[in-house]
């Protein structure tokens, strides 16, 4: 790294310092490094061992000073990464890991989105409501089932789309998803149903 702008560095650093209070965030800044610049991303690092602080540093207070300064000794708005490790090397680890989450995210994307394909009547969107009940983690959590049953309503809802409502029997189906998503939610079926097919949708401005 340029000497120059590791000096920069510890004068962004000391700068931040003094629009900041508090023991443990000066100990965050003091161990705070200057990995590399790549572009307009500003990768600092903390050393494995004091990793448990970079809390204090994403502060918003804390980013907002640390990007003003940056921005005003390099003369270009900084894209911050705050990475564990202080080497080169952590930090193509923090992008392999990244690029692998990517990865992960997008596979499941493409995997959602064939299964929502797949949906030919109101039997393949039960077992579906089923199927991704027991992929939850932590389902004994109220928030994670609270994500479940926000993923269901807006999968009901596309499944309506596609699949008629024409008879008693359709009606019959579709009340019989309903129930499931409420048993699995641990919500009140009449709720769930308001949700679905009156709430306003979240595509909506």
């Amino acid at each position: 790294m340029n000497p120059e702008m590791q000096q920069a560095w510890s004068a962004i650093r000391e700068r931040v310092k003094q629009q900041v209070t508090g023991r443990t965030l000066y100990r965050a800044l003091d161990a705070l490094q200057l990995v590399t610049i790549e572009g307009e991303i500003v990768v600092l690092g903390l050393p494995h061992e004091e990793y448990q602080l970079a809390g204090h540093l994403n502060a918003p207070t804390v980013r907002k000073w640390l990007e003003q300064f940056i921005e005003e000794a390099y003369a270009f708005r900084p894209q911050l990464v705050i990475i564990e490790g202080a080497t080169l090397q952590d930090w193509h680890i923090y992008q392999r890991k990244q690029e692998e989450m990517r990865r992960l995210s997008e596979q499941g994307v493409r995997k959602r989105e064939a299964e929502t394909r797949t949906y030919t009547n109101w039997e393949s969107v039960y077992e579906q409501v089923g199927r991704r009940f027991a992929e939850t983690p932590g389902r004994s959590l109220a928030a994670n089932r609270a994500r479940y049953l926000h993923e269901m309503i807006e999968l009901v809802r596309d499944a309506l789309q596609r699949i008629p409502v024409e008879t008693e029997a359709d009606e019959r189906q579709l009340n019989r998803v309903i129930e499931r998503i409420a048993n699995n939610a641990d919500a009140p079926a009449a709720i769930v149903a308001w949700l679905i097919l009156h709430a306003p949708t979240s595509r909506q401005p």
